[in-house]
């Protein structure tokens, strides 16, 4: 850190020196603004190298502060967010874990381990014995594509969808598929969301099917679970023309 520091202003120096040289006014000023910019790029790298505080308002409310180890640096752009921890360990990072249970996050324990809750998803990956890396992703809030998709087919209720919901063509002008994350179903909700469909013509147990009607065609439809972590469910989609 101290050579990077001596680097910098030897560079602010170097370009105060140049400015000094020279006899034209133009030319004078044009130096001035190159040293100012200098220094005001090397106060802003500085600034970021010695951020040694937890960045609160950097990260969402729901995340609590990493308090058994140093903050070193912090840094990057609102859907990919890095903190880099020195002085902890293993038991430590569990503890935090511990916490995030507990405060309503799905957590995945191991060496790479990760958490997530509503559009968030964090990452914990070492670095060595005692660095930890935390990544904090944000996704966008999602909206149901009911443009794209038969009435028949509808989402959860209570759902917050997480990240677009995209349909995407399987077979073109015949098939399509989504893929759709809802945050606020749990394995009851899920359960719930099932038994709504088949109040509304939907038939079977784990994979529910359902022949369709939708400008003026005919459609073969079926919808299924595909993952259910905490208070978070993903399911799946397809349907097809069949005439």
């Amino acid at each position: 850190m101290k050579k990077l520091i001596l680097i910098l202003f030897s560079c602010i120096l170097i370009a105060a020196l140049l400015s000094g040289c020279g006899g034209k006014p133009a030319a004078e000023a044009q130096a001035a603004e190159d040293t100012q910019k200098a220094v005001d790029n090397a106060m802003e790298t500085m600034e970021i190298l010695t951020n040694k505080e937890w960045p609160a308002d950097k990260l969402p409310t729901e995340l609590p502060e990493y308090t058994e180890g140093e903050i070193v640096n912090s840094g990057g752009e609102a859907d990919e967010f890095y903190i880099k921890i020195d002085k902890t360990n293993e038991d430590a990072l569990t503890a935090y874990l511990g916490k995030l249970k507990e405060q309503g996050w799905n957590v995945s324990e191991g060496r790479e381990s990760t958490a997530n809750k509503g559009v968030y998803e964090l990452s914990f990956t070492w670095q060595g014995d005692d660095h930890l890396q935390v990544i904090v992703y944000t996704s966008e809030v999602g909206a149901w594509p009911s443009d794209k998709i038969p009435p028949d087919i509808f989402p959860p209720e209570n759902c917050t969808f997480i990240g677009d919901v995209e349909v995407i063509e399987s077979i073109p002008g015949q098939g399509w598929y989504s893929t759709y994350t809802c945050e606020g179903v749990d394995e009851e909700g899920a359960k719930a969301y099932f038994d709504k469909l088949r109040e509304n013509g939907w038939s079977g147990d784990s994979q529910l099917v359902k022949d369709i009607e939708w400008k003026g065609k005919k459609y073969s439809a079926d919808i299924e679970i595909y993952e259910i972590e905490g208070n978070t469910s993903s399911f799946t989609v397809n349907f097809m023309i069949v005439e």
